[in-house]
């Protein structure tokens, strides 16, 4: 629980700090964003709904690196799970100023995971997590676009009762809504 509390904390501070733009005089463009998302995945064999954060400051006109923080929590066949990971994201928009664009990036850092089971009592135990990630990308208003994709959630070291590398490693699909001054 702890470590969701901590994700969330780190994807809200991301979420303002991203979305508190800075402008590159020359080209009036915008050089940074934040973001939340919103993924359909899995979660110990189970479905489950991941949210998170994420800012991202551009290096040229598609590079970008940033930071973000997922978590996500479920409770199915006498297993409560919280889960929460983030770290450094590093990515490339692809038509970085039309109305449609791609975005690739990968996220990658450490997180945690508490079981807590009817059986088993309460355990946790700590992972590394990597997360590319593909997605199209739409301008809906100057200050906003939303993308939609998914990818693959690769998790090393986790080892629970109910809960190891394979049943937390997972696809995930959803929504990203971007923030910023698209112009």
């Amino acid at each position: 629980m702890k470590n969701s509390q901590f994700f969330a904390a780190l994807a809200l501070f991301l979420f303002v700090a991203g979305s508190s733009v800075a402008q590159d005089k020359e080209s009036e463009r915008q050089v940074a964003f934040g973001g939340a998302t919103f993924f359909n995945t899995s979660l110990a064999g189970n479905w489950a709904i991941e949210g998170g954060g994420l800012g991202a400051r551009f290096i040229n006109s598609g590079l970008y690196i940033g930071g973000g923080g997922f978590g996500l929590s479920q409770e199915k066949n006498g297993y409560a799970h919280d889960m929460g990971y983030g770290g450094l994201m590093l990515g490339y928009m692809w038509g970085s100023w039309e109305k449609t664009s791609m975005h690739f990036y990968t996220l990658g850092g450490y997180g945690g995971i508490e079981e807590n089971g009817k059986d088993t009592g309460k355990k946790s135990d700590g992972f590394w997590a990597v997360k590319p990630t593909v997605e199209v990308d739409f301008l809906v208003a100057r200050w906003l676009r939303i993308g939609v994709g998914g990818g693959y959630r690769w998790i090393v070291g986790a080892d629970l009762p109910s809960a190891d590398d394979g049943g937390l490693s997972a696809p995930f699909g959803g929504v990203t809504f971007r923030f910023g001054n698209w112009q």
